[in-house]
Formats: structure tokens, C-alpha cells, sequence
């Protein structure tokens, strides 16, 4: 299965979020990140941008890890000023079917480290883009291994 979530520092904190699923990918802004307020408050640099999308990819591992049979995770990926990008989970057996779509809420309307609960449904998601057959394993280790090059470390 091919997922991941990556940091291209490029110093403007526009473009340097890739999201890869399946064959695509999707750039992203990291400026949201920058400003979030809940981990290193003080600071809008690289390292925080860092820190922020391990938290994220922690909670998106959570997510899926506790993840019901029949139940579906929301996890959030593109933060922009009116919208966000989100990818939906869906929990089959030892199954995942996994779809990109975004939803009406604005990326500026919470922190990225504390989405609240990634069970809900995202006001007004659609999906829009590919979905991924695959394990809940394999997405599993998917999200660890984006954990794993966060700092710039391979799994």
C-alpha cells in the first residue's frame, strides 16, 4: 500500500506537505502547522512544523490502531483557509478501504495537534480521489513509517 505524509522544509511553509495514496499526490501548505498553539506556542519554524506533524501522524496512527470493526476514522491532512483535506478510514475485518475527499471546515478552526475526535464525520466531506483497498497493517505501517521520516529517519 502506498501512503505517506512528508515534510519538504522549503523556509515558506507553502507547497511542502506531500501526501502520497496509491499512484497520487497531493502538496500542501504547512503554514497551519506553524501556527499551532497547543505544542511550542512561541515558535514558527521547521523544527515546530516537525514536531506538530508527529503529533498529527501519532494521532492518526491512534486512530486507526483503535478503529471498530465497521467503524470509519476521519484523519486530517490539508489545513487551508477554507477548507481542509481529510483522508476517510474505513474498517472492514482485517480490511481498509481508504479514499481522500475534503470537508467545509476551515483549516484556521483548530490546531493540527488536537483535531478532537478523528471518529467523527467532518462537516460536509466528500470524498474526492482515489480509495485504497489495503490491511489495516499495511496502513499501519504506512503512517509509522511517515512517524519514522518526520526527523528524517527510514523504516
Amino acid at each position: 500500500m502506498d501512503l505517506s505524509f512528508r515534510f519538504q522544509d522549503n523556509d515558506t511553509g507553502h507547497g511542502d506537505l506531500i501526501l502520497c495514496l496509491g499512484d497520487e499526490s497531493w502538496v500542501c501548505d504547512s503554514y497551519y502547522l506553524a501556527l499551532d498553539r497547543s505544542l511550542l506556542p512561541d515558535r514558527e519554524d521547521g523544527e515546530k512544523i516537525r514536531v506538530v506533524l508527529q503529533r498529527l501522524l501519532e494521532l492518526w496512527l491512534e486512530a486507526v490502531e483503535q478503529l471498530p470493526e465497521g467503524g470509519t476514522a476521519y484523519l486530517p491532512y490539508d489545513f487551508s483557509d477554507q477548507y481542509t483535506g481529510w483522508l476517510e478510514c474505513q474498517r472492514s475485518g482485517s480490511g481498509m478501504v481508504v479514499s481522500r475527499g475534503w470537508a467545509d471546515i476551515e483549516g484556521w478552526s483548530f490546531f493540527p495537534s488536537t483535531p478532537g475526535n478523528l471518529y467523527l464525520r467532518p462537516r460536509g466531506f466528500r470524498v474526492d480521489g482515489p480509495t485504497v483497498r489495503c490491511s489495516r497493517a499495511e496502513v499501519v505501517e504506512a503512517i509509522r513509517g511517515s512517524l519514522a521520516r518526520v526527523w528524517g529517519h527510514q523504516s
